[in-house]
């Protein structure tokens, strides 16, 4: 049998040593089938996403447009009518064409979007975050109300088109970053 006066040096020679190996700074690798530990991981998680980018587009949004975001700004949503589907109005129908509108989030958090929707505007515009709603997100560019859903695109009191009190595009095109 062994005593514990035998064993008793061992000991302190290995608390000793494991005492000094915590207190020099050095990391020592311990390794236990029990750890607690979660493992860690030196790789990025990928970001969320609602949808998938379509052809024509990257993670600036969509490749030789105005409906893109900028270096330092990160793709927050895609939303576009790009099959020329007509546009309904309160006042009829109108000819389709492609819409496409791209959110973006500079550093500090604020979100832009930028537009090319030549039914509304001949050239491509910039819009302000006005506010969140349950499925949507809204800004406001030029006088009028965007709302961007994940089914539809809605216009509503564009002051170069009174006729256009509400203008609504069926989406086809839809991409959503989960922030």
């Amino acid at each position: 049998m062994i005593s514990a006066r035998k064993c008793f040096p061992a000991l302190v020679g290995v608390v000793l040593i494991c005492s000094m190996a915590a207190c020099s700074g050095e990391e020592t690798a311990v390794t236990s089938s029990h750890s607690s530990a979660p493992p860690t991981s030196t790789t990025a998680t990928p970001v969320q996403t609602d949808g998938t980018l379509p052809q024509g587009a990257d993670t600036y949004g969509y490749r030789d447009s105005f409906a893109r975001c900028k270096d330092a700004e990160r793709l927050v949503l895609l939303a576009s009518q790009t099959t020329g589907r007509p546009v309904t109005t309160v006042h009829g129908t109108l000819a389709g064409g492609d819409q496409r509108f791209v959110v973006c989030e500079d550093r500090s958090g604020t979100r832009i979007m930028r537009a090319v929707a030549p039914v509304l505007r001949p050239d491509p515009f910039e819009g302000t975050f006005f506010t969140f709603t349950a499925n949507s997100q809204q800004f406001v560019a030029d006088g009028m109300k965007i709302d961007l859903a994940r089914a539809t695109i809605t216009v509503t009191d564009d002051p170069q088109h009174p006729e256009f009190r509400a203008v609504t595009w069926t989406v086809n095109e839809y991409w959503s970053a989960v922030y």
